[in-house]
């Protein structure tokens, strides 16, 4: 494996050691590992994390980069809530929903925390595309969102959390709470 053969290759700004797998399979994994290693030393590659490289640490998009992080996931909680426009508060962390494991991932770029939700509870997302690349991550919908928030916060009370809800589509939200405990029901009536 080239440089010019890997940049010719993978499109994207943030790879995989799997994708390189799919890209160069005639070749075995010791030689594509001494080959990335080479491309991290001379600066060419930048490792994020054991298996998840990029090649311009200056063209990451942190929501993007989340779903290389771990999956499966989509951005929800406060991430998606801002980034709705919905609370006026930036997160200092990228939120994440996920239906296997709590976890907590830090990285040059940033920190990202997966919260654990029920299978059953793993749905209302979509994929948007990359502000940096031409990948999609997954996001939580508007509705989505608000109610991963009351219910993973455990919210008592929207009074006094300076949320928006104007931008809620009723009937979304009256078809997505239909899943959640009797608690988020109550608060959102």
């Amino acid at each position: 494996m080239k440089y010019l053969e890997l940049l010719g290759k993978i499109k994207t700004n943030v790879f995989t050691f799997s994708d390189l797998g799919k890209y160069f399979s005639g070749e075995d994994d010791g030689s594509i590992k001494t080959q990335l290693h080479r491309f991290i030393k001379k600066k060419f590659v930048f490792q994020i994390k054991r298996g998840v490289y990029c090649f311009d640490p200056n063209r990451i998009d942190q929501f993007e980069l989340a779903s290389y992080l771990y999956q499966p996931s989509y951005i929800s909680l406060e991430s998606a809530l801002n980034y709705y426009g919905m609370i006026p508060d930036i997160p200092q962390t990228v939120t994440s929903i996920s239906p296997v494991t709590t976890k907590k991932i830090r990285t040059q770029f940033g920190n990202y925390f997966y919260t654990k939700i029920k299978q059953d509870l793993f749905f209302g997302y979509e994929s948007v595309a990359s502000s940096t690349s031409a990948n999609n991550y997954q996001n939580a919908k508007k509705e989505k969102a608000l109610l991963d928030y009351i219910y993973i916060r455990k919210i008592k009370s929207l009074s006094g959390l300076r949320l928006d809800l104007g931008k809620i589509d009723k009937k979304i939200l009256a078809r997505y709470i239909k899943n959640y405990p009797g608690i988020v029901t109550q608060l959102l009536r």
